[in-house]
């Protein structure tokens, strides 16, 4: 897109890389060789070109600046994260709702650059078939099913957190080729995100389809299993805009707007391809590897039918450091061997990191690392105490949270902490739970900046509940489907307490009203801090064409600071990100979000 600034350096790319086949390590395929070389006519000659291109487009969503706005965008506004008092005033801002157009997380680019490195593969890989007898029209459908899947899941980041934003759907080689887009509104841009999933979803590789000696690429690379996960997100938020634009006949005129019940009966569709292929998935490991203690605990006919990963740690809630926390986010995120298949077995797609060359660095900048305080985000006071929405035999409040600086919190302990109202993130930035004790020191990297944390887009819980809020949301729901919805919610709540007596029961929640708080609570205490929180909200907002139902975010802000930031949540538009100014500087067919074009916010530097 013209000027959207420096996507990159001229034609000039250091992008060729030392993956050779498609069935090259996952190590391999995300490591950068730099070789200087260049865009042009002669370029796309080989497989190794094709695949140097794809593991680029992904290599941009695992940089520092896209991982990060994946956190800042989804859960910083949200109830459950606060900066600390030591931060950079950039990200008090946000939590403010003081968001100027200079801040730099207005700045969109990192997606669309990796959105044009996507359309450089759509565009001319074809071309490759004919030059390079090695890679076959099955390499390429397959490359391009997962081009278009990236690219859809670029521009869905952005149309949650800007709303209106312009589509790219064609190459550009230089900035003296980038194109002015205008915006789109947001359903168009959803309808042209899922037309894109539909052609990914008729190409890319089956899930589990990769070999032992790539296992890595069934949850680092997009498999269909991740195409229908992003289906069904994407299909809840055009339910969610269909909602709030439910009057606008225009609009449905204009675009065939279909009715909330639609899109929630498709992402139920949506998510019952991934649970059924999953499930089946699993079966056949257990009836390949399982055991009679394996098959016990999880499959049908146990509190865990969905064949979620199981605590295989001995000891009570209070002591232990949770099996499942460490194979979900921690030390054992990358064991692919057949015995720890069921624990891997949950994730869907995630970026993948490692400690030499690709480390997270946006998890060490913002959640910490090895050092207290050392993370610019914390988490709220009221999320961090017991009288949160974890219940005190909850295995994820002991993992969800940092050790050390939750002593002085109502949880038990009674010892003092100078760092009690700036409690840490624990997840992702620990290599293990930390556990009821609090004492052991569980960062991932010592005196370092970087983190081989996992970066984890989708995975099964997530489908689950996703399933459940589009259950619960049907207008008229059919007998059984209200159930349904409260069953896959206790499935994701039972795994994760210590006490069967804690055990949830359908008849405390009597109303469809009960069964959506019960589910987005859910989906906080199962998800906190993966970057989804805000987005879920806005979601909330949209359905109910009101923000006064997710003002309680603002609690948080201390010192009397709450009503300023209600006042400024006022309208559905505020719950969005302005367009960044030297945005809309050099492409004249951009315009402002309305909630900022008239900003009375102080001035930021």
């Amino acid at each position: 897109m013209k000027k959207i600034k420096n996507i990159f350096n001229s034609v000039l790319l250091t992008v060729a890389l030392g993956c050779g086949t498609m069935l090259s390590s996952c190590t391999d395929f995300l490591t950068i060789y730099p070789t200087n070389s260049t865009i042009h006519e002669n370029y796309w000659q080989t497989a190794d070109d094709v695949n140097g291109m794809v593991a680029t487009s992904y290599l941009q969503l695992l940089s520092e600046n896209a991982v990060s706005r994946m956190i800042v965008w989804g859960e910083l506004r949200g109830d459950n994260m606060n900066v600390r008092s030591n931060a950079d005033n950039k990200y008090k801002y946000i939590v403010e709702a003081n968001i100027k157009e200079n801040n730099e997380f207005c700045n969109w680019a990192i997606f669309y650059r990796a959105i044009n490195f996507a359309n450089m593969v759509i565009e001319f890989a074809p071309e490759v078939t004919e030059r390079d007898p090695d890679f076959t029209e099955g390499d390429l459908n397959t490359v391009l099913g997962e081009m278009y899947a990236l690219r859809a899941l670029s521009h869905f980041y952005l149309v949650r957190t800007f709303r209106d934003i312009p589509l790219a759907n064609k190459a550009s080689l230089n900035d003296a080729d980038l194109i002015d887009y205008p915006q789109v509104h947001p359903v168009v841009a959803l309808d042209s995100i899922m037309k894109d999933l539909d052609k990914a979803s008729g190409l890319v590789m089956r899930s589990g389809g990769f070999p032992n000696l790539n296992a890595q690429y069934n949850y680092g690379r997009i498999t269909l299993n991740a195409v229908n996960a992003l289906k069904a997100d994407v299909n809840l938020w055009r339910a969610a805009f269909a909602k709030y634009h439910e009057a606008d006949d225009s609009l449905k005129q204009a675009t065939g707007l279909q009715t909330p019940d639609y899109y929630y009966q498709e992402a139920v569709n949506n998510c019952d391809d991934v649970i059924n292929a999953m499930n089946a998935s699993m079966a056949e490991w257990y009836e390949d590897y399982g055991t009679p203690t394996d098959r016990s605990n999880v499959g049908p006919g146990t509190k865990n039918p969905y064949y979620l990963a199981y605590e295989t740690t001995s000891g009570s809630t209070s002591t232990s450091t949770s099996s499942i926390y460490t194979y979900l986010f921690g030390s054992m995120k990358d064991n692919i061997s057949k015995m720890s298949l069921e624990q891997r077995g949950e994730v869907i797609f995630e970026l993948i990191f490692d400690k030499s060359i690709n480390r997270n660095k946006a998890v060490s900048t913002l959640y910490g690392h090895s050092q207290e305080n050392s993370g610019a985000l914390c988490v709220t006071r009221s999320y961090a105490s017991e009288n949160s929405k974890y219940g005190e035999n909850d295995r994820r409040f002991y993992y969800t949270t940092d050790a050390r600086d939750l002593s002085g919190v109502s949880d038990g302990n009674s010892s003092s902490s100078a760092a009690a109202s700036e409690v840490g993130i624990a997840k992702y930035a620990c290599e293990r739970a930390p556990g009821y004790n609090r004492s052991a020191t569980s960062y991932r990297v010592a005196n370092d900046a970087g983190i081989d944390a996992n970066w984890i887009v989708y995975r099964k819980t997530d489908v689950m509940l996703m399933k459940a809020e589009a259950l619960v949301n049907l207008q008229n729901p059919e007998p059984g489907q209200l159930t349904a919805a409260f069953e896959l919610v206790k499935a994701v709540n039972d795994r994760s307490i210590s006490v069967t007596a804690d055990s949830l029961v359908y008849s405390d929640y009597p109303g469809k009203e009960d069964l959506m708080e019960l589910v987005l609570d859910e989906r906080v205490r199962e998800l906190a801090f993966e970057g989804k929180r805000w987005y879920d909200l806005v979601r909330v907002a949209l359905r109910d064409k009101t923000t006064q139902n997710i003002l309680f975010v603002a609690n948080k802000i201390e010192g009397g600071g709450a009503s300023a930031v209600q006042k400024k949540m006022q309208t559905i538009n505020s719950l969005f990100f302005p367009i960044a100014e030297s945005e809309l500087n050099v492409n004249p067919l951009l315009v402002q979000n309305p909630a900022y074009e008239t900003s009375s916010s102080v001035e930021q530097h």
